[in-house]
């Protein structure tokens, strides 16, 4: 196991632009460890010297390490430092999956495998659900309701709406396949939300939602969330059709977030 002193690849960081920084970090970090420049069980620099290669405030490095370790890249270990992950399978997953959403190409490939999966889910969930499915779904949109400012909550309660459509197709193979791609709807939501809180710092336009155009975090959340109501009062009506629809415009209105992400 490496030392501080040494660090491989630390030489290879350099600073980042002052947009999405946080994010940025998180993209070097993950390329140094594709590249196998950091290995598993390589320990990173301490944050004071992350932030001067960086050339980034602490928080900015803190946020970044916190989302590293979340997603299971980084293995923080209190008063001895932060280490790329030991377990390798975990890591090669994680960084599938960050690969996933750079590629143009695989996200259309995402794009379309959600379209295809999610929107005949709804189709048969309004025929099958239970009132117990469609509460589950209704407690979601409430926690939903109530997380508009807060990112990371809603995320949660925005995927658990998803996983409840699937379970309530009382189809145990739909229901695994739309629950194997979890952690991919995670990143799609999350990708979408920071792609409109870019476009709200870096843009003085008023929202205009006629045109599909959504300045900030919370007026892409607001919309996602009448998306979401739309959904379910299709499935509440037991409208296959409506709901197959209702889905599939979701899906399409949240990928061009994830298209025009820097």
């Amino acid at each position: 196991m490496n030392s501080q002193k040494g660090t491989p690849g630390a030489d290879q960081l350099h600073s980042v632009a002052r947009s999405s920084v946080s994010d940025a970090i998180v993209d070097q970090i993950i390329d140094l460890i594709s590249r196998r420049v950091l290995r598993p069980g390589d320990r990173l620099p301490s944050e004071r010297e992350l932030c001067r290669r960086f050339d980034v405030g602490r928080s900015s490095v803190r946020e970044a390490l916190k989302s590293l370790s979340v997603m299971g890249v980084l293995d923080g270990r209190v008063g001895d430092g932060t280490f790329v992950s030991d377990d390798d399978r975990y890591l090669e997953r994680t960084l599938q999956l960050g690969g996933m959403l750079l590629d143009p190409k695989k996200m259309e490939d995402l794009i379309e495998t959600r379209l295809m999966l999610e929107s005949h889910t709804a189709f048969w969930a309004a025929s099958r659900a239970t009132p117990d499915n469609l509460a589950a779904m209704a407690k979601t949109l409430e926690g939903m309701a109530l997380a508009l400012e807060v990112p990371e909550d809603f995320l949660a309660h925005d995927v658990q709406f998803h996983l409840e459509v699937a379970r309530a197709t009382q189809n145990t193979i739909l229901s695994s396949l739309v629950t194997m791609t979890r952690r991919y709807l995670q990143e799609w939501i999350r990708g979408s939300l920071e792609a409109a809180s870019a476009a709200e710092e870096g843009s003085v336009a008023e929202p205009d939602a006629s045109a599909g155009r959504w300045d900030s975090r919370r007026d892409r959340a607001s919309l996602s969330l009448q998306q979401h109501t739309e959904i379910l009062a299709s499935l509440e009506r037991s409208d296959g059709a409506a709901a197959r629809e209702a889905m599939a415009a979701h899906i399409l209105s949240s990928s061009e977030g994830l298209r025009s992400r820097p």
